[in-house]
């Protein structure tokens, strides 16, 4: 729950601490992310100094003046406990500690972009799956040509005259087929005008039956004569 900026900056750029204990060490192994944990190192320390960041113990490198025997003043660098904001000690990077929660919210909160152990990826040929069945959907739609509808007065009066006329009409008594002018005055009775009713005439009539009318009206005229 607990460690240095270093072992931190190690894990972020997923270095096993115990097998690479510094940054310094990294940076010898030449080891693939060691400059990337070097980057994590500094910005932990800048998260630190900001206040993002509280350590549990922080401590840097300070000067401090002394003198020797022959009472000549000397300066030397020593390890001592600091406040992160005080910006002329050098915090160190091996002896200061934090917590992992405020490490992880630093994380979040920041955006870093840490690195993260790759996904396993399954081999089929090590476990080969069993192929799936192969469906056949047969459709029970039967396709049809459109179905157009028109209705029409002069219609109509075709499907008027057929069902009167066609209803008793015996294909071996050719006798039994109307005549032009029963099919007109019946069409006329049913509203038709002169000029509708000899046009369903012209329709309704095969030409046989029409030319059959006028063999049997020559021969009524001779018989007569």
């Amino acid at each position: 729950m607990e460690f240095t900026v270093e072992q931190a900056a190690l894990l972020l750029a997923m270095i096993d601490p115990f097998d690479c204990e510094t940054l310094a060490q990294a940076k010898r192994l030449n080891l693939s992310r060691w400059k990337k944990s070097h980057g994590h190192a500094l910005g932990i320390v800048s998260a630190i100094r900001q206040g993002l960041i509280s350590p549990v113990i922080c401590m840097g490198y300070v000067e401090v003046e002394g003198t020797d025997w022959n009472g000549n003043i000397s300066v030397s660098r020593e390890l001592q406990v600091v406040r992160p904001s005080q910006r002329e000690a050098e915090i160190s990077m091996a002896e200061t500690i934090i917590t992992r929660a405020s490490l992880m919210s630093w994380v979040s909160n920041a955006n870093v972009q840490v690195t993260r152990p790759p996904r396993p990826v399954t081999s089929q040929l090590s476990d080969p799956q069993p192929p799936k069945p192969i469906t056949v959907v047969q459709s029970q739609t039967v396709l049809a040509l459109p179905n157009f509808s028109h209705k029409s007065e002069g219609l109509e009066f075709v499907e008027e005259a057929i069902k009167h006329f066609w209803s008793t009409y015996d294909e071996d008594d050719p006798s039994t087929a109307p005549r032009r002018d029963q099919i007109i005055e019946y069409l006329k009775s049913k509203g038709a005008s002169g000029r509708e009713s000899e046009a369903v005439d012209l329709i309704l009539r095969p030409k046989n039956m029409r030319t059959a009318h006028l063999r049997n009206r020559k021969v009524l005229t001779r018989e007569d004569q």
